[in-house]
C-alpha cells in the first residue's frame, strides 16, 4: 500500500471525520476531450454516459485508439457475421481480418450486447500493443489487473460490477496517457499523431495537459514516499440552511505525522489548534453564547485517540488497521490522482492549479461509503460535491503548498444545507527532521466507550 492514502487516513481518523455522498459517476470531461480529438462521438442522444456500452461501441473505440478508422471505412465487407446493421461493419471488419475479434458465434457478433470491463480493457490493452493471444502478455481473464500493472486502470476509472459509457471515457482518456509497450518515453496519444491517425493541433492542449498531470504527480510521489509530516492547515467554512447563512468557522491547526506502515496502529499523530465559531445570534438560543473560540488537541498513539477541548479529556481506542480492513479494497488505493479525477490543470511559473471533476470525486467518496457498509442511496439523503479544486505550488520538485475548496450541499426531509469550505495547507517538513512530542499527562483522559465501532455506527446513525 502507498504511503500517501495511509498517512491521509491516519489524518482522517486524527480529525474523526467523514463526508458522505451520492450519485453516479460522470466523465463528461473526459468525452469532451476524446471528442476534440475525434475519438468519442456519443449518439443522437448525446453521451450516454449512463448506460452500458455494446460491443460494436467497444470494437469502434478499439479501432480508432489502433489509429486505423480511415483504413478500417476504406474495407469492403467480408466478415461472416450476419447481424451487423451497417454503420458498425467497417469496424468489425478491420478487427475480423487482423484476427482482434472472432464474434460470438461463427456468424454472429452480437453488436448490440454489452460490453464488459474485462472485454473493454482487453481491447485497451491491445491498442498499447500488448497481447492476450497464446503466448501473449496476459490472459483475458486476467486483463483487468494486468490494466492495472500498466496504469492503464485505476480505482476511479472502472466498474467491473457496472461498467457504463462514462468508464469508457475515463479508461480511454488514462489509455491515450499510457507508454505503448516496447517504448515507455511514447505514450499512445503521441503515436496516434506520429502515425497521422490524430492531428498534432488538435492534440497539442492535451499533451499539454499529460505533461503538466505528471509534473504533478512526481511531485506528489516525493511528497507520498515520506512518513513522516509536518503540516499547517488553517480551515475556513461556512455553513447555510434553507439560503440563511447559520454559521462560520475557522481553524488554524498545526499536523505532524509519524505513519508506521508495518504496523499504523503505532502511528503517531499530534494535531492542535484553535475553532473559532460564529453563529447566527437569530438562531442561537437566549443564554447562549453566539461566538465560540476553544483551543483543541487531539493526539494518536499505540491504538488509542485522546481528544483535549479545554475542559473535557477524552480517550477511545482505535485501530487504523481495522478501519483500513473495513475500506476493503479501496485501501490499496494508488498514490497518485487517476487521470479521470482531474477536470483541468493550469500553469504559472511555480503555481499549478489543479481541478478536479467534482462529479468523479463524487463517486470517489461514495464508492469508499459503500466499501464502509454505508449506502447513502437507501437513505433520503442527497449529498454532492461542487466546485472541488485544489491549487498546487511546486517549488524544485516539491509540493510547498496546497489550497484546497470545495461546496457540499445536502437535502434531507426537505432542508437544504450547504458547506462552503477551504484549507490553505503548507508543508513545514518531511522525514526524519519531523519530531512529534506528545504531552505527559495522556493517563488522566478519560475514557470513551465503543472505540471504532462506535465511531463508524455513529456516522452510519446521523447519515440515517
Amino acid at each position: 500500500m502507498k504511503s500517501k492514502f495511509r498517512i491521509a487516513l491516519v489524518a482522517a481518523v486524527a480529525a474523526a471525520g467523514l463526508m458522505a455522498t451520492a450519485g453516479a459517476a460522470n466523465f463528461d470531461h473526459c468525452a469532451d476531450q476524446l471528442k476534440d480529438l475525434g475519438l468519442f462521438q456519443g449518439t443522437e442522444q448525446g453521451y450516454e454516459l449512463d448506460r452500458a456500452p455494446t460491443r460494436a461501441e467497444a470494437a469502434t473505440m478499439l479501432v480508432r485508439l489502433l489509429g486505423k478508422e480511415d483504413e478500417a471505412k476504406a474495407l469492403d465487407y467480408t466478415a461472416p457475421f450476419t447481424d451487423l446493421a451497417g454503420w458498425e461493419k467497417p469496424y468489425v471488419q478491420y478487427l475480423y481480418e487482423n484476427g482482434l475479434t472472432t464474434g460470438v458465434t461463427e456468424t454472429t457478433f452480437k453488436p448490440d450486447q454489452g460490453c464488459s470491463a474485462q472485454m473493454y480493457t482487453t481491447f485497451l490493452l491491445r491498442a498499447l500493443g500488448y497481447s492476450d493471444a497464446a503466448n501473449g502478455d496476459f490472459t483475458y481473464a486476467e486483463a483487468v489487473s494486468f490494466g492495472e500493472s500498466v496504469g492503464l486502470v485505476d480505482y476511479a476509472n472502472c466498474d467491473q460490477d457496472n461498467f457504463l459509457r462514462d468508464h469508457v471515457a475515463a479508461m480511454s482518456l488514462t489509455a491515450l496517457d499510457t507508454p505503448v509497450k516496447g517504448d515507455e518515453n511514447s505514450i499512445l496519444l503521441e503515436k496516434l499523431v506520429k502515425d497521422g491517425a490524430v492531428d498534432a493541433n488538435k492534440a497539442s492542449d492535451l499533451l499539454t495537459f499529460f505533461d503538466r498531470y505528471e509534473s504533478y504527480t512526481d511531485a506528489s510521489s516525493k511528497m507520498n514516499d515520506a512518513t513522516k509530516m509536518d503540516m499547517t492547515a488553517n480551515i475556513t467554512a461556512d455553513v447555510s440552511m434553507g439560503g440563511t447563512k447559520i454559521m462560520d468557522l475557522t481553524m488554524p491547526l498545526n499536523m505532524k505525522v509519524d505513519a508506521d506502515l508495518e504496523n499504523m496502529d503505532q502511528s503517531k499523530i499530534a494535531m492542535t489548534g484553535t475553532v473559532k465559531i460564529n453563529m447566527n445570534a437569530s438562531m442561537v438560543e437566549q443564554g447562549v453564547p453566539a461566538t465560540i473560540n476553544q483551543d483543541i488537541a487531539y493526539y494518536y498513539t499505540d491504538g488509542v485517540y485522546y481528544m483535549n477541548m479545554g475542559d473535557q479529556k477524552f480517550k477511545m481506542a482505535m485501530s487504523v488497521d481495522d478501519v483500513m480492513a473495513q475500506m476493503g479494497d479501496l485501501a490499496g488505493m494508488q498514490s497518485s490522482e487517476p487521470l479521470c479525477l482531474i477536470d483541468s490543470i493550469d500553469q504559472s511559473g511555480n503555481d499549478m492549479t489543479v481541478t478536479y471533476s467534482s462529479s468523479g470525486m463524487n463517486a470517489l467518496v461514495n464508492s469508499v461509503l459503500a466499501n464502509m457498509g454505508m449506502d447513502m442511496s437507501s437513505m433520503d439523503v442527497q449529498i454532492k460535491f461542487e466546485n472541488v479544486t485544489s491549487k498546487v505550488t511546486i517549488s524544485n520538485g516539491d509540493i510547498k503548498n496546497m489550497d484546497l475548496g470545495m461546496k457540499m450541499s445536502m437535502t434531507a426531509d426537505g432542508q437544504s444545507l450547504t458547506l462552503n469550505m477551504t484549507m490553505d495547507c503548507t508543508v513545514n517538513g518531511l522525514g526524519d527532521s519531523v519530531k512529534i512530542t506528545l504531552p505527559s499527562d495522556l493517563d488522566t483522559y478519560v475514557d470513551m466507550i465503543g472505540g471504532t465501532t462506535a465511531l463508524v455506527g455513529a456516522v452510519n446513525e446521523s447519515a440515517a
